[in-house]
């Protein structure tokens, strides 16, 4: 289904899980937001990386407020009128719009799934970090990254690399020259997507590509992601606003990815 021009793919979580595993040639995965589809429709540039993908997933829960949407030939006024009628399908009838559109496929979920097989099956993965000096935060847990990350998956095979422009050609070599077979970029939205498509036609052994923003800091509780209870009620979002310490940014992620979207799906719907 197409959402502002980007084509998601209908995936069951499990089959779709299985086949990027399979590893029988290069297969790029991004996983989609309303915050990465909107700046995709006003960037160009940025659409057509995207489209280099074999897989879009769908990832945020807004999403499935625009699949109702666009799966009706209501018109404009009428999918306004019934907007409330199709947040309490997104709160209350989960399950019914799973069968219906296709899984939710989050980032993290995904990460940490994968992370799992690879140790299981001894595949190596890659993981590139971005670069950011004036990021304290990140600095510092840049500096413990791979302990923590051997504390919690003792037998991962992994290259961890701190991705910057002057660094680029060195670490595409060593890609290019390792037996990794997954990687995982954390560049945050353009700059992970740039930086994958950049790589694969350099590193053939790599066979599977994945945005995963910052999946990691979960694994490694340098951030606390939602208790369960909240993922499964898809209350994450709220979690974060509630624990979120810059809650401006947060309030304005959360208008442009619920109403700033919506608004933008029923416009050139």
């Amino acid at each position: 289904m197409k959402i502002l021009w980007i084509e998601l793919h209908k995936l069951n979580y499990n089959n779709f899980l299985e086949e990027i595993t399979k590893f029988d040639k290069q297969k790029i995965v991004f996983t989609p937001n309303p915050e990465i589809l909107l700046n995709a429709k006003k960037d160009e540039s940025f659409k057509n990386i995207l489209l280099k993908a074999n897989y879009l997933t769908p990832d945020g829960i807004w999403l499935y407020i625009a699949f109702q949407i666009m799966n009706n030939n209501y018109s404009k006024i009428i999918n306004t009128l019934l907007l409330p009628y199709f947040f309490f399908n997104l709160f209350f009838r989960r399950q019914s719009l799973y069968e219906k559109y296709w899984d939710r496929i989050c980032w993290s979920d995904l990460t940490k799934d994968l992370v799992i097989y690879a140790e299981k099956n001894n595949i190596k993965i890659t993981i590139i970090d971005l670069y950011n000096p004036t990021d304290i935060n990140k600095i510092n847990s840049q500096k413990i990254f791979s302990k923590l990350l051997k504390q919690k998956f003792p037998k991962l095979k992994f290259d961890y690399y701190i991705y910057s422009k002057d660094k680029k050609e060195n670490i595409i070599n060593k890609i290019q020259n390792s037996d990794s077979k997954i990687l995982f970029s954390t560049l945050w939205m353009k700059k992970q997507e740039k930086s994958i498509v950049e790589i694969m036609w350099i590193a053939k052994n790599i066979k599977l590509w994945l945005w995963i923003g910052s999946s990691f800091d979960y694994f490694i509780w340098f951030q606390k992601r939602a208790p369960k209870i909240w993922r499964q009620s898809w209350l994450e979002w709220l979690y974060r606003l509630i624990t979120w310490p810059k809650k401006i940014e947060r309030i304005k992620r959360l208008y442009k990815a619920i109403f700033l979207f919506t608004y933008e799906v029923i416009k050139n719907k």
